[in-house]
């Protein structure tokens, strides 16, 4: 339930109220009414009776109360009390119920009491909070009744309008009204605005447009009602305008007029403007300039609208002279607009070569040539347009952060011989750079001359990354196939990046500051690359232990540069994927996530963790604050935490906007408030915390419903903003698998006979794509829920006659074999599992192995559908000794069977988890994965190129045997918890936390 935010004047009966001791609230109520007089009555005495008797678990009193409720809505004279609505309210809000005959008790009060201008913004307050417009819309009105000079209560009406329009709960006609009132009261607004300040008319209504944000409030209004033309006349206006006192030259104003002419189609107009306004940032003298933006009008959604405006108008044969003949000369619009373009874009980085001024000029000459790659079918002179373009921004600003997020889009679409041309004048402009810097001639890649290297500077490192992030987007990450030439090659990309990453550290000795810590270091994306090398090297399975490799160097990384953000990520998607649990987790704590980061970011750590490592770590930390941050599910609960938080904060957040006038905020915040309760993430918090306590033995509800219930195109756009489609659609059907499984799993471990049922779950079950998204032993666990489903289904008919008595026999002993059959081959899995490299990560000494994210993934799966299969056998059991669907001694032989199945998967579990926990406390299996890292000193480069740069990196073999010493640690942990919970004396088989 809600909070239960209430006063009343009786201190005993609030303070009764505030501990939700309703029965002794009730007792106090009901002393206080002897008291009173005869034919007395208070009226927030009597609702507060009323809302008590309706929580309380008895039936009658529960009637009582609301037999109590209708006489205070219906009685004549009307209820007035202030104090007797709100506490009506209050209850009602606490029980999460609405009446609609609450907005005529808040009426009747209203008129009652005219002049109590709190009672109105109240109620409008309490409507706003819980999303109900229609009621919105009766307190905004009465507050605008009885105080017509104020504006508040103008704008407020004007908000739930348009808000009533929009909502999905307002009938269709009401729609029309609520949108056409909304639109005519701001059309009034715009029109009693006059240019000077000052007239008697505007000082007298109050009820204009001040700010630029009532502005853009009403161009929501207008846009709502397909007003397009209307709402660019406002901005154009002199009184409402951009360039008017109200807009004060906004330039969030500037954005939506962009937008605006491109609902509308007017191309031309929207190229003049944007034209213009670059113009203006040409300028050298502000008397020159048309809309007084200055520089700050070469902005990138300048460029971008002018583009697509160019898009859209190059085939037109309109002629340009009649509004700019400088560039007109006769020609086509279509060749004018290019012309134009091309102008603006070499007199911007002309004026601003040396700083970052041209650069968006730059990028819209390479989206220009991306568009006629595109138009012209990718032909060879359009490509080689696009490589110039790209090949010029390199050799403007390849010594810039923002060189490669840049180039990127371009890259994309280049094929392997323009990006082959591309990388040969890359390169080229870089040996003439460090020529110049150094006088030597000597090419760049001369991975063993480290000594040369330590002459460039910060820039030059830049450049020089840059230039390996394109060759790794270009050529290296395209790689699909094991051709040894290929892995020769990627392995050589590899050593080059470690070898910019080693020039960095050996520069820059001094970075650190007093504390110990450094910022992020010039070379650092020369290791983050070569990680990422790494990884694609074990992905094309020519390297198994390339994986370390990768999470060694990233530890040497964040130890000399502890802020690098991406580093930190990679490092737990790693340590995730090796099945580390608690160090995935420990490094996810020093990403520092807050508040909105938290539906962005959780999800690394939340997908499938609960499957991986569902405990707290027994070893390696002794301070609790240490071992929290080392802790799964600390962390998954203090971002649930966050979701639940923000949920009793929108409201306040959404009241504090209404309060400061900012009903364009305050739109884009319902908005959000929509977003954060039906977001994806907070429902994958559930689900891997209901996993993880479920595995731990404790029950935890799971809202399924909610989750099946939202529309196709919400689930689309909840992630859209940082997931792609396909993700979007693979999250989706996985949390309705996981939901179905939890509810599977709640039902069995109460004892229900069956499971309850309604359309929302019957969609999920009937759903045939669930495995789209799945891991094989969930899949099994999918076809485990749906036998149980229908088993207990049948045992929930009761049918009684013969024939179909029969077929449903068949049907569970068919459903029971299966079950079996199912638990004998997970055994089979299990029981060769450690004799193969299946799910295990293999060293390169070839005789040892380790487990990862699939081993731990498998096991702990394996024995939740264990649980749920015993715990559901015993309902079923149970449930066919009273309908005896099938005899009584069939019955008990299979579960019997199944139960003896279950006992061998756990104990062949429990072998493996003892035996690979062995291995890894032996010294030879410790030395084998140092050298699987780094090379021995005898060692040549020739055996292992990689493994002879990190040696020359780390220096020794100390930094990689402590970090390795952590994950055998990591690995050690997880396994004797799988020991623990699969031990023979363990009889209820739950895990101790």
């Amino acid at each position: 339930m809600a909070l239960l935010r209430l006063e009343v004047p009786d201190s005993q009966i609030n303070d009764a109220i505030d501990q939700r001791e309703w029965r002794h609230a009730l007792q106090l109520i009901e002393k206080r009414e002897k008291r009173l007089k005869r034919d007395e009555t208070i009226d927030w005495l009597t609702a507060c009776k009323a809302s008590i008797q309706t929580l309380l678990p008895e039936v009658t009193k529960q009637r009582q109360g609301h037999a109590l409720l209708d006489t205070l809505y219906q009685r004549k004279p009307p209820v007035v009390d202030v104090t007797a609505v709100m506490t009506i309210e209050a209850f009602s809000e606490y029980r999460k119920d609405s009446d609609a005959r609450l907005d005529v008790l808040w009426t009747q009060v209203a008129n009652a009491n005219p002049d109590n201008e709190g009672l109105h913004r109240y109620w409008f307050k309490k409507r706003l909070q819980t999303k109900d417009w229609q009621g919105a819309r009766k307190a905004a009105m009465a507050y605008m009744k009885h105080f017509s000079n104020k504006p508040e209560p103008f704008f407020w009406a004007i908000f739930a309008n348009f808000m009533a329009s929009k909502s999905l709960k307002t009938p269709n006609q009401e729609k029309v009204l609520c949108g056409t009132m909304a639109y005519r009261m701001c059309a009034k607004a715009a029109d009693d605005v006059h240019a000077e300040p000052g007239k008697k008319k505007e000082l007298k209504s109050g009820r204009v447009l001040r700010t630029p944000g009532d502005v853009a409030f009403l161009l929501d209004v207008f846009e709502s009602q397909g007003k397009w033309k209307e709402a660019i006349a406002v901005l154009e206006s002199r009184r409402t305008g951009i360039k008017s006192r109200i807009g004060k030259r906004s330039w969030d104003l500037v954005l939506r007029k962009f937008q605006l002419l491109e609902y509308v189609g007017e191309w031309l107009n929207q190229f003049k403007y944007s034209f213009t306004l670059l113009a203006d940032a040409c300028a050298e003298n502000s008397r020159l300039q048309i809309h007084g933006f200055g520089e700050f009008g070469n902005n990138w959604s300048t460029w971008v609208a002018m583009l697509r405006a160019a898009a859209n108008l190059r085939e037109c044969k309109v002629k340009a002279d009649d509004w700019y003949p400088e560039l007109a000369k006769g020609a086509g619009l279509g060749q004018q607009v290019v012309s134009a373009l091309s102008q603006i874009a070499a007199s911007i980085c002309t004026q601003h070569a040396e700083g970052n001024s041209g650069r968006n000029g730059m990028c819209a000459k390479m989206l220009l040539d991306l568009s006629s790659l595109v138009a012209y079918g990718g032909t060879p002179r359009q490509g080689a347009a696009l490589v110039e373009s790209c090949s010029t921004y390199f050799k403007a600003y390849g010594k810039k952060q923002f060189c490669f997020n840049d180039l990127q889009i371009f890259l994309q679409v280049l094929d392997s011989t323009m990006a082959q041309s591309l990388l040969k004048e890359v390169k080229a402009h870089i040996k003439k750079e460090q020529a110049d810097l150094s006088g030597d001639q000597d090419q760049l890649r001369e991975v063993d001359d480290l000594e040369s290297r330590l002459e460039l500077d910060a820039n030059q490192l830049i450049m020089n990354v840059n230039m390996l992030k394109i060759e790794y987007y270009l050529i290296h990450s395209r790689r699909v196939s094991e051709k040894p030439e290929d892995r020769i090659a990627l392995e050589n990309f590899v050593v080059e990046c470690i070898n910019i990453y080693h020039v960095a550290v050996l520069s820059y000795p001094d970075a650190k500051n007093a504390e110990g810590r450094t910022e992020r270091l010039p070379g650092d994306d020369g290791g983050l690359l070569a990680a990422m090398g790494l990884i694609r090297l074990h992905a094309l399975g020519n390297r198994p232990e390339a994986l370390l490799q990768a999470v060694s160097l990233l530890q040497h990384l964040v130890h000399e540069s502890p802020f690098n953000y991406e580093a930190l990520v990679t490092l737990t998607a790693l340590y995730t994927k090796l099945g580390a649990g608690w160090l995935a987790a420990e490094h996810y704590s020093r990403l520092s996530i807050k508040n909105i980061q938290y539906p962005a970011i959780s999800w690394l750590l939340s997908t499938r963790i609960s499957s991986i490592y569902p405990y707290t770590p027994q070893t390696g930390y002794k301070d609790p604050t240490e071992k929290a941050s080392a802790d799964p599910v600390h962390h998954l609960e203090q971002a649930l935490d966050y979701h639940v938080h923000l949920a009793e904060s929108d409201p306040e957040e959404i009241v504090n906007f209404l309060e400061a006038g900012q009903y364009a905020s305050l739109v884009h915040a319902m908005g959000n408030s929509a977003y954060n309760q039906l977001g994806f993430t907070k429902y994958m918090l559930q689900v891997e915390l209901a996993r993880i306590q479920r595995l731990a033995g404790v029950g935890r509800n799971l809202d399924y419903r909610r989750l099946a219930g939202m529309s196709s195109r919400m689930r689309w756009r909840k992630m859209k903003a940082n997931t792609d489609d396909a993700q979007i659609l693979y999250l989706h059907k996985w949390l309705s698998q996981q939901a179905f499984t939890a509810l599977a799993y709640d039902n069995a471990t109460k004892q229900n006979r069956y499971f309850p049922r309604d359309d929302v779950m019957n969609s999920i079950i009937a759903s045939n794509d669930l495995k789209e998204s799945s891991t094989p032993v969930e899949d099994v666990q999918i076809d485990l829920t749906r036998d149980l489903d229908w088993i207990s289904m049948i045992y929930e008919n009761k049918v009684g006659d013969a024939e179909p008595r029969n077929r449903n026999a068949e049907t569970v002993a068919d459903k029971f074999n299966k079950m079996r059959d199912w638990q004998k081959h997970a055994n089979h899995v299990m029981s060769t599992m450690i004799e193969k490299d299946g799910c295990h990560l293999k060293t390169i000494t070839g005789d040892t192995r380790v487990p990862d994210w699939e081993f731990f993934h498998e096991v702990y799966l394996g024995l939740d559908n264990c649980r749920l299969v015993e715990k559901t056998m015993d309902v079923i059991f149970a449930g066919n000794r009273k309908f005896r669907i099938v005899e009584h001694g069939f019955a008990e032989f299979l579960t019997e069977a199944v139960r003896t199945l279950c006992s061998e998967y756990r104990g062949i579990v429990h072998a493996a988890a003892l035996q690979l926990r062995e291995s890894l406390s032996h010294k030879k299996h410790r030395r084998s994965l140092v050298y699987s890292v780094v090379s021995r000193k005898e060692d040549t480069e020739d055996k292992d190129i990689i493994a002879h740069w990190l040696r020359r990196l780390f220096t020794d073999e100390q930094h990689v045997q402590k970090t390795l010493a952590r994950l055998t640690a990591a690995w050690r942990d997880a396994l004797a918890n799988i020991a623990d919970l699969t031990k023979p004396t363990n009889t209820t088989n739950l895990p101790l936390r």
